[in-house]
């Protein structure tokens, strides 16, 4: 996971997303299977004489260094813990933005995370609810293992079979989809209703291919490419199972093995050179990631 003073930022994904009903609030309570990839985005973080925050990396340039999410867990760790954070946080985004992947999300916990480490600061018995503030994502990126999340984001029952036998190809056509704009479309059916309780203690891809990702199709309207990308993930390559992940517009497809994933991923890049393929493995813990 960690490498000196360097964490792992790892990319999430939404092995299905279902809509179970729209709260009086205006948010959405979910049902989702959520694990990690090996792939994500790098943060450094040393103690400063002074809070400093840089960016770089090849999707560093979309982000705004004044609005970042790492600036607002900076302030809101001060607040929880009452005191002052001094720190240089460097933060290598690997990830596209807006993409599915609870890239932001992933780098506020690690960076909640690094901070109790590198401090030695017992957690606050208010971390969850603090958690859940900085974003939806943030509780189940914080606690860095597979799990089905329920309601905003809040509830999380660990899964404890393993998820990790699966090759991971992940394609983007590095257009941005917003998240607010495709619940603010979504329209919630009687066949959006969650089909059955989660009860198995493998990861089984027939009951996967039974659920959805309820924000799928919403998606596709937006952006006619996410249907393209999984359409021919589906036909032309050996793709074991194949979806979007979280609002879009990143896809991704499991593979048996080494063999059929780099296969499948030298026919992406001939049929997308414009698009970012990248391919990855499923891990169950933040904890089984090696830094190198």
């Amino acid at each position: 996971m960690r490498k000196l003073n360097k964490f792992i930022s790892p990319a999430k994904l939404n092995l299905y997303l279902e809509v179970t009903s729209k709260r009086k609030d205006g948010f959405h309570n979910l049902e989702s299977l959520m694990t990690f990839c090996e792939l994500g985005d790098v943060i450094k973080i040393e103690k400063s004489n002074s809070f400093q925050l840089k960016i770089k990396g090849p999707f560093g340039k979309f982000l705004d260094l004044n609005e970042n999410i790492i600036l607002r867990v900076i302030n809101g760790l001060e607040k929880l813990y009452e005191r002052k954070f001094k720190v240089c946080v460097t933060l290598e985004k690997n990830l596209p933005i807006s993409s599915g992947m609870g890239g932001g999300s992933s780098n506020a916990a690690t960076v909640i995370r690094a901070i109790h480490e590198i401090f030695r600061i017992k957690e606050s018995k208010n971390i969850d609810d603090f958690l859940i503030s900085i974003g939806a994502d943030v509780p189940f990126c914080y606690y860095g293992k597979s799990a089905i999340i329920k309601g905003i984001g809040e509830k999380i029952e660990f899964v404890n079979h393993e998820l990790c036998n699966y090759y991971v190809l992940l394609i983007n056509p590095l257009k941005e989809v917003s998240t607010k704009k495709i619940f603010e479309k979504l329209k919630i059916l009687k066949k959006n209703k969650v089909k059955k309780e989660i009860k198995f203690n493998k990861l089984n891809l027939e009951f996967l291919k039974e659920k959805e990702n309820h924000l799928e199709a919403v998606a596709i309207r937006e952006l006619l490419q996410i249907k393209t990308i999984l359409e021919f993930l589906k036909s032309k390559t050996d793709s074991l199972y194949s979806r979007m992940t979280g609002s879009g517009a990143t896809c991704f497809s499991f593979y048996k093995n080494k063999e059929s994933l780099k296969i499948a991923e030298n026919m992406l890049r001939l049929k997308f050179p414009s698009f970012w393929v990248m391919k990855t493995k499923l891990v169950n813990s933040i904890n089984d990631i090696n830094l190198v």
